[in-house]
């Protein structure tokens, strides 16, 4: 899934970090607050350990289930009445050969639709509309993690082959060319050794909710670009509450979903009274040169909290679908404060 923010790409130079810590991740109870994709949470599972996360926005649920919530292929005997297959290849095969539907999806982001918007070809649009509600049919009859788990494939399917350049703030005039292929529902790998709890929450309350763990780490966002805004076509895809859309990228009304991270004379007081609820071993916290929060910022909190050190990995800025020059001089921090 494209992502703008997502650690796959530094998970080496977490790790190295904690180990230069001499912290074990391995058989833990660690949060992961803001978990977004959900890669590093990827990372503790596959150590065997129990990871609590939660993001506010639900398409980044429906991806942790996609790709962290189980540890083997999921079977779909619920669906027995329905479909004579109920293997995880039986259900997507019976979705992937659906026939195409002329809907919400169809008219709010095909050329041919009502509103002329092109994050997806006419026939992929059709194919979202049609899958979309049929697993909506199997609300009632499956468990919500299962729901959940196929929304994520869904969502990344469509992502795949959206007419975009990485977020959703706009569609491209001209056709990528990944644009123009079928989509097609894909099983995901499951590679998880732990257990993971993904919830739909706010950070503060989900902390509260969730003390005396060994490790808390943090992805907070770190400019003024809210996450609800940049994926709202994802958003949408999941939510499927059919809202009226706005604008010619066709906006829904993300008020609730805004980030005080994300807002310069709010971060600070956010941040702030995160750090304060967290109980934990150690809190780790990734960030960037070029955040909201400056380094000093950050350092005046977690000092109060543990004995804090910096690591910094430099790297290059993304901009959509191209890197920038090497001189950009940006680091991806990573704060790691020792509490105990």
């Amino acid at each position: 899934m494209k992502y703008i923010g997502n650690k796959t790409r530094v998970i080496n130079f977490i790790e190295d970090s904690l180990k230069k810590e001499k912290i074990d991740y391995n058989h833990k109870k660690i949060i992961d607050l803001f978990a977004g994709t959900g890669s590093v949470s990827t990372f503790f599972l596959k150590n065997g350990s129990t990871v609590y996360s939660c993001d506010n926005m639900l398409y980044s649920i429906c991806e942790q289930y996609r790709v962290n919530f189980f540890s083997n292929e999921p079977d779909f005997k619920e669906l027995s009445s329905i479909l004579d297959d109920c293997s995880l290849d039986g259900v997507l095969k019976y979705l992937n050969n659906m026939p195409f539907v002329k809907g919400y999806f169809y008219d709010n982001y095909a050329p041919s639709g009502k509103y002329g918007r092109k994050y997806f070809s006419d026939e992929n649009a059709m194919k979202i509309d049609a899958i979309r509600s049929e697993i909506e049919n199997w609300k009632e009859l499956l468990s919500n993690e299962k729901f959940l788990f196929l929304l994520g494939i869904l969502m990344c399917a469509a992502d795949k082959v959206s007419n975009t350049s990485g977020t959703y703030g706009a569609y491209l005039k001209i056709w990528r060319s990944m644009a123009l292929k079928k989509l097609v529902l894909e099983k995901p790998e499951f590679l998880s050794n732990g257990k993971n709890v993904i919830e739909l929450s706010d950070v503060v309350d989900f902390v509260k909710k969730y003390k005396k763990v060994d490790i808390v780490y943090m992805d907070p966002p770190y400019n003024k670009r809210q996450y609800a805004s940049n994926f709202h076509v994802l958003e949408n895809i999941v939510a499927y509450d059919k809202q009226e859309l706005k604008g010619k990228t066709g906006l829904r009304d993300y008020s609730s979903q805004k980030s005080d991270y994300c807002i310069k004379n709010k971060v600070k007081k956010s941040f702030q009274e995160l750090v304060d609820n967290i109980d934990t071993r150690y809190l780790i916290m990734s960030y960037s040169t070029e955040g909201l929060l400056s380094v000093d910022d950050i350092l005046e909190v977690l000092n109060k909290k543990g004995k804090t050190n910096i690591f910094r990995y430099n790297y290059r800025r993304f901009k959509t679908n191209a890197w920038t020059d090497r001189n950009t001089n940006l680091q991806e921090l990573l704060f790691v404060c020792r509490i105990c």
